[in-house]
């Protein structure tokens, strides 16, 4: 069965000997950042903080960094696979015909075993803040030059305002107070032209951070998946299952039900403001730069939720494994187009990211 949710996840990852519990109390302000960054540069395991000074709420980190860790949480050895079930699901012919049909009916049906399922509460509704506050959450600030907290992996969830195909972006989020944040989204980023159309038509875009999930949907979020393929979807078919969605209770959205904490808004396009510097995962500072902001509008959440976080820097580090896993998963869909492509690869050395 795929795994369903962080503290599965925290399970399988200790019982492989992948995870070490800290119970000595840490801060959220730099230290978390710089034990994990030794930890990665070190090959080692996942790394649970367990006491957080002024939070009553554990951080994840590193639980995606390595391999062997990537192929726990999703469930595979070989990470092909994800591409080639996309490549099948494409090729498949709806036949013309009634027992023509009936006779495709098994097929059929695995398709629709995907897609997302619609519940009316999950583990995420189990606690709705009134009052939301960003300074309820252990957000980490993780380079001394930085602008202040980050969220580095939080799941932003978008829909696109006249289609209503459901988007999952990674960007990252620096935290202004109680209920602002900017929304790091570059122009080519999918939630970026959300938020333009959005803008066009006198709108602000309705936005969730999602703090956690099932590890296909965290991965699917980061993954360039083609325009137009829900990513709920695209999570569907890394794990072979569809996910359970609930309804945000501010905003016209649906989220992992899943999820660790959710947190809701909208953002403004309009309301332009400084974002940054930010230590990024070139090694170097991205420099000061305009972005829209977002505003908190409510927060959903377990009753004891895992703050699943990354930290980004000069590589080899977290995220360079999950650019591996994206090259890998991606290959027999270039292939599908450029039949001539016998394999690629996008090197740490050379930003391993979605723009190689």
């Amino acid at each position: 069965m795929p795994i369903e949710n962080v503290s599965e996840l925290v399970s399988i990852l200790e019982n492989a000997g992948e995870l070490k519990r800290v119970k000595s109390q840490v801060d959220s302000d730099l230290e978390i950042a710089e034990i994990l960054r030794r930890v990665m540069y070190a090959n080692g395991p996942a790394v649970l903080f367990e006491n957080v000074r002024g939070f009553d709420m554990p951080v994840l980190g590193n639980a995606f960094g390595s391999v062997k860790r990537l192929q726990l949480a999703l469930e595979m050895e070989d990470f092909t696979q994800i591409g080639q079930r996309i490549a099948d699901m494409t090729k498949m012919e709806i036949p013309s015909g009634f027992l023509n049909k009936i006779r495709k009916l098994p097929e059929l049906s695995k398709m629709g075993e995907v897609f997302p399922k619609l519940e009316n509460s999950g583990p995420v509704t189990e606690i709705v803040e009134t009052s939301p506050s960003f300074n309820k959450i252990p957000i980490l600030k993780t380079w001394h030059k930085d602008a202040g907290r980050f969220i580095t992996l939080g799941l932003v969830a978008t829909k696109h305002p006249e289609t209503g195909v459901r988007n999952l972006g990674v960007y990252r989020i620096q935290i202004l107070d109680d209920t602002h944040a900017m929304m790091h989204w570059q122009k080519h980023k999918r939630g970026a032209q959300h938020g333009e159309i959005s803008k066009d038509r006198g709108e602000k875009i309705p936005a969730a951070i999602i703090i956690g999930a099932e590890p296909a949907t965290v991965f699917s979020a980061i993954a360039p998946v083609p325009e137009g393929l829900d990513k709920y979807v695209f999570a569907g078919i890394t794990r072979q299952k569809g996910i359970k969605i609930v309804k945000c209770k501010t905003q016209d959205l649906e989220v992992p039900a899943n999820a660790e904490i959710v947190m809701e808004g909208y953002v403004d396009s309009s309301d332009i403001r400084d974002e940054g510097p930010f230590g990024d995962h070139t090694g170097y500072y991205t420099p000061v730069e305009p972005y829209p902001t977002f505003t908190l509008t409510g927060i959903m959440r377990r009753q004891k939720p895992i703050y699943l976080t990354t930290i980004v820097g000069k590589p080899i580090l977290e995220d360079a494994y999950v650019g591996k896993v994206i090259e890998r998963s991606f290959l027999p869909l270039i292939r599908m187009f450029h039949p001539e492509v016998v394999d690629f690869a996008m090197p740490a050395a050379g930003w391993f990211q979605g723009m190689a």
